[in-house]
């Protein structure tokens, strides 16, 4: 049985990887498809994407589920009002198109947004960034632990390995880095893949 929303924004708020992947994998597509076809922008769509993930990792508690534990309502009303600042930062007009029509079916040339991931290849993706993880200097692998698996801030991470902040954040980054050049060939033509790992990397801000 599928863990519903509400039982994935839980562990996800104890820092738990594989229900944040899931979470991912299950809105991805139709989340995408909601704001490309209100802006046609690709890289607009990636972008408002990207914040929200962010917000997913940020506060978790804000996310509000239905009756029947689903985050769906309330990550569409949140991008329909994203969009709406869009347009309103840019001072364009908006298509006509509301927000009760999320499944409005658009053709979308690059096939690979719609790949998608099994649960057991979530797993297989893991361990493969875990051995390259194990394989990485103790200082990036102690770091990586402490931002990426137990969802430490940049200070709290700095404060216990005596290093500074901006050291954290790079060698985050370098391990990030080190784990997309070490893909297996089965993800590495993987957008969705490569924007989770980006999205990773965006909250080494934090």
């Amino acid at each position: 049985m599928n863990p519903t929303d509400h039982t994935l924004l839980k562990k996800i708020k104890s820092g738990d990887r594989p229900s944040f992947m899931l979470l991912y994998e299950r809105y991805w597509d139709s989340l995408y498809r909601f704001v490309f076809v209100r802006t046609r922008d690709k890289e607009i769509s990636e972008e408002l994407l990207q914040n929200l993930w962010v917000k997913i990792l940020e506060d978790t508690a804000v996310i509000q589920t239905d009756e029947s534990e689903s985050a769906k309502g309330y990550l569409l009303r949140y991008l329909h009002y994203r969009i709406i600042d869009y347009y309103n930062s840019y001072k364009k007009i908006p298509p006509i198109v509301s927000i009760d029509e999320s499944d409005f079916p658009i053709e979308i040339t690059d096939t690979e947004y719609f790949e998608i991931l099994e649960e057991n290849d979530i797993s297989a993706l893991f361990l493969m960034i875990d051995e390259v993880v194990s394989q990485l200097p103790v200082t990036e692998q102690n770091v990586y632990d402490m931002r990426i698996r137990k969802n430490m801030s940049v200070d709290e991470t700095a404060e216990a390995l005596g290093l500074s902040n901006k050291t954290v954040s790079n060698k985050l980054s370098k391990a990030l880095g080190e784990i997309r050049e070490q893909l297996n060939p089965d993800y590495q033509s993987s957008k969705k893949l490569i924007s989770l790992l980006m999205l990773m990397e965006m909250i080494t801000k934090y």
